[in-house]
């Protein structure tokens, strides 16, 4: 949405709320001449002020929706438990770390799996062991349909695996 209209989302939020408020404080004050007047100025000098900063590239908050996710929490560590593929080395013992990469869907294929396009955690190669469908612990974006490759940092623990989102390119 935020490509549509050429704004940062947390712009286009603070606008929308801001009229919203302003409207509201003008329905609310028509009955008095003189602080409808007064109202007015505000709401005159406040829209110049949106419009201003509409315009401005300033570079505060999130450039896309998808984003605001990531500014909310920027180290994007939400746990997340999914059933899904991990290739597993027989010589990968409990506790051991490894780097891991994952390859978010097409929109082409992921129609196909019955997945969202951008599905980032259908499965983790991790080693050049066979893929076994267990539940993993996932720290990081489950959607990342901007990335061809996410990469992670898995741990094989006892019950569960559970990885890190460390990057994406």
């Amino acid at each position: 949405m935020s490509d549509l209209i050429g704004i940062r989302p947390i712009n286009f939020i603070v606008m929308v709320a801001v009229t919203v408020g302003l409207s509201i404080l003008l329905g609310w004050t028509q009955q008095d001449q003189r602080r409808s007047i007064k109202i007015r100025g505000w709401i005159a000098a406040i829209l110049i002020c949106l419009v201003v900063r509409w315009f401005a590239p300033f570079d505060v908050g999130p450039t896309s929706w998808g984003g605001v996710y990531d500014w909310i929490m920027p180290d994007g560590y939400a746990e997340h438990s999914v059933e899904t593929a991990i290739s597993v080395d027989e010589h990968w013992i409990v506790g051991e770390t490894k780097t891991c990469k994952s390859f978010p869907l097409d929109f082409r294929i992921a129609p196909q799996l019955g997945k969202e396009p951008g599905d980032a955690v259908g499965s983790f190669h991790c080693d050049g062991g066979p893929m076994h469908t267990v539940t993993v612990k996932v720290y990081g974006r489950i959607n990342q349909p901007e990335h061809a490759t996410a990469y992670w940092r898995c741990i094989r623990d006892p019950e569960v695996f559970t990885c890190r989102q460390t990057g994406a390119e």
